[in-house]
């Protein structure tokens, strides 16, 4: 069995790079967005919508030709992180997280961030576990959740 290899994210990659996040959206959501606010951003075509735009900053971490996980990042931020909800927990988040600090970083930042929301335990923790420090935590009285934002040093 071929291990897993990170490569850009292609076009023809988004559907399988959709279906993943309607999926990680469905299930790990919820909690803090709420059954409303995650039915309309699936149904809506936001949440597809968010990664046609970002493409071109976009990896995806494959085996065997298959799509397990993306990032999209730039500047100094990584703006989204997904695991196939089924693969969560496997070590495949913390391998891509490296490879997006690692680029971020090689490309001269020596801070970098990324923001999670409150009452996504499973998200805060394994960034947490993986040396990145809460910074601050902003309401967003519109949608009404709470940001959390974290920064990284090289």
């Amino acid at each position: 069995m071929r291990k897993f290899y990170i490569r850009k994210a292609q076009v023809d990659d988004l559907p399988t790079m959709q279906e993943i996040a309607r999926r990680t959206i469905d299930k790990c959501y919820r909690s803090f967005l709420g059954d409303e606010g995650v039915d309309w951003f699936i149904n809506s075509g936001e949440s597809d919508k968010e990664l046609e735009k970002h493409i071109s900053n976009c990896d995806v971490l494959l085996r065997e030709e298959n799509i397990l996980a993306f990032t999209i990042y730039f500047d100094d931020l990584i703006h989204l992180m997904m695991v196939d909800v089924d693969l969560q927990r496997t070590g495949i988040g913390s391998q891509l997280l490296a490879h997006s600090e690692q680029r971020l970083f090689a490309s001269g930042k020596t801070v970098i961030r990324l923001e999670t929301f409150e009452g996504s335990e499973q998200a805060t923790g394994f960034y947490l576990k993986n040396g990145w420090s809460l910074t601050r935590k902003q309401e967003d009285e519109k949608h009404g959740f709470i940001r959390l934002f974290l920064e990284k040093g090289a």
